[in-house]
């Protein structure tokens, strides 16, 4: 008879990394592209459709309103941010996979749904109904995929998967000029109405290539199904696995939420919730202006469109080397120095950015901007995956993200607000790059490093 002494970490560990591990990689990472591109695409939309419904200036090229802009554009942040907290929490309950398929459909929905808006009101709830179901995305994507993955290949794997959210916003370019800049139509609708048609398909299109993953083998463990969780095992490895075999450790009652916030775990949400609130403002606050803004550098190049296209092209693909070096880095200096490190230098960047006067030097400072922050978003997967017990990962990741999109939510808000009171981007820009890089320097004084550790 078996001897129960195997967990699901060590068999993983042994299996290595195999094809199977690529398929998921490979589908998740295509779920993760049209999550960035669900909430990038409106602000490459926003202006068209605020100028149908009178909140912003096709003349001018800025909104009428910034407050009020600033909120619709974070209109989808709200909604991801109340379905993280609810979806995490769902999936450490009743399944990583079951949440992920139901998240996927629900955004498909209203995606489609944001094409009937008739006024700015509806505008704004239908992207915030959109938001829920992308909430549970990011916090259900990165958890399943970091269960399936072996110890020795888990950080440069889960850095991979932001590799496709550069993908996405580059694919939010492609529909923005298919469909905004070129004006297709369809049956006489306005362009960006069929955009957001188009957008919901390959939503859906990645919901039924996820069929084909199973449920996390760590999620049946800790719930006693060690002959579901030996049978997923054997589908990774190739090899056979004895349920008898694996150790009941993992079965552990799920202890209240606010154990989070006590002992050794206190200071392990604390800083996986300062960091996500750096991330989020920075990148929110920034990404989501970004093609309104350009014009108010006074680089003549940047008030036409063709050149403000290439131009946010640029800073997508200025991400891809940002997150090859945090790959890399992840494992060779550690999550903690890399993360930190990144915040630090994408926030002296920044400051270069909100100063910059010609071509070359915005080009070439938000490019570095885009380098260290998207690079420090995907060190900060494995990092969180890495500071919580197998029972709080999901909670954990829904916790810190949850709370992170409050100030992402409230990102473009203040961002419009500093932008109307000051009539200038120096400003809101400047706060940006100051949080970035005091962010850095906090994480690198109180983050407890996780590198080589084990799941628990």
């Amino acid at each position: 008879m078996a001897t129960a002494t195997r967990t699901v970490e060590e068999v993983l560990r042994e299996g290595g990394f195999t094809a199977f591990h690529r398929r998921i990689v490979a589908i998740t990472g295509f779920a993760w592209t049209f999550v960035a591109f669900e909430i990038i695409i409106i602000s490459l939309v926003l202006p068209v459709i605020g100028s149908e419904f009178g909140i912003f200036s096709l003349l001018t090229f800025s909104p009428t309103d910034p407050v009020q802009y600033g909120w619709i554009a974070a209109a989808t942040l709200i909604g991801s941010f109340i379905g993280s907290l609810i979806l995490g929490r769902v999936a450490d309950a009743r399944g990583r996979r079951t949440v992920f398929l139901a998240s996927i459909l629900w955004y498909s929905v209203f995606t489609a749904a944001t094409a009937l808006s008739w006024n700015v009101a509806s505008v704004f709830a239908l992207r915030l109904l959109a938001g829920l179901g992308l909430g549970g995305m990011l916090v259900v994507d990165p958890a399943i995929l970091s269960e399936f993955l072996p110890p020795q290949s888990r950080g440069r794997f889960m850095v991979l998967l932001d590799f496709f959210w550069p993908l996405g916003f580059l694919l939010a370019i492609g529909f923005w000029w298919a469909f905004i800049v070129n004006g297709v139509t369809v049956a006489g609708l306005a362009p960006w109405r069929v955009l957001f048609l188009a957008a919901a398909f390959p939503a859906l299109i990645a919901a039924v290539a996820r069929f084909t993953i199973p449920e996390s083998p760590f999620y049946h463990a800790r719930h006693g199904r060690l002959a579901e969780a030996a049978t997923i095992l054997e589908r990774l490895s190739g090899k056979p696995v004895d349920a008898r075999s694996l150790a009941e450790e993992a079965t552990t009652p799920r202890a209240p939420m606010t154990e989070l916030f006590r002992g050794a775990l206190r200071r392990r949400s604390a800083v996986t919730i300062s960091t996500w609130i750096v991330l989020n403002f920075s990148y929110y606050g920034l990404f989501l202006w970004l093609p309104t803004i350009l014009p108010g550098f006074g680089v003549a190049e940047l008030t036409q469109t063709a050149y403000v296209g290439w131009f946010l092209v640029a800073s997508a693909l200025a991400q891809f080397p940002g997150y090859l070096a945090s790959m890399v880095l992840v494992d060779r200096w550690g999550r903690r120095r890399t993360l930190a490190l990144f915040l630090l230098f994408g926030g002296v960047s920044g400051l270069v950015f909100a100063t910059a006067s010609s071509f070359l030097v915005v080009l070439v400072s938000l490019a570095l901007v885009s380098f260290f922050n998207l690079g420090a978003w995907g060190a900060v997967y494995p990092y969180t995956s890495e500071l919580f017990p197998t029972e709080y990962r999901a909670t954990g990741f829904g916790m810190a993200e949850g709370v992170g999109k409050v100030t992402a939510i409230l990102g473009p808000v203040i961002f419009g607000a500093l932008l109307a009171s000051t009539r200038g981007i120096i400003a809101p820009l400047a706060s940006i790059a100051i949080v970035m890089a005091l962010g850095g320097v906090a994480l690198a004084f109180l983050g407890p490093e996780t590198k080589g550790q084990a799941f628990t």
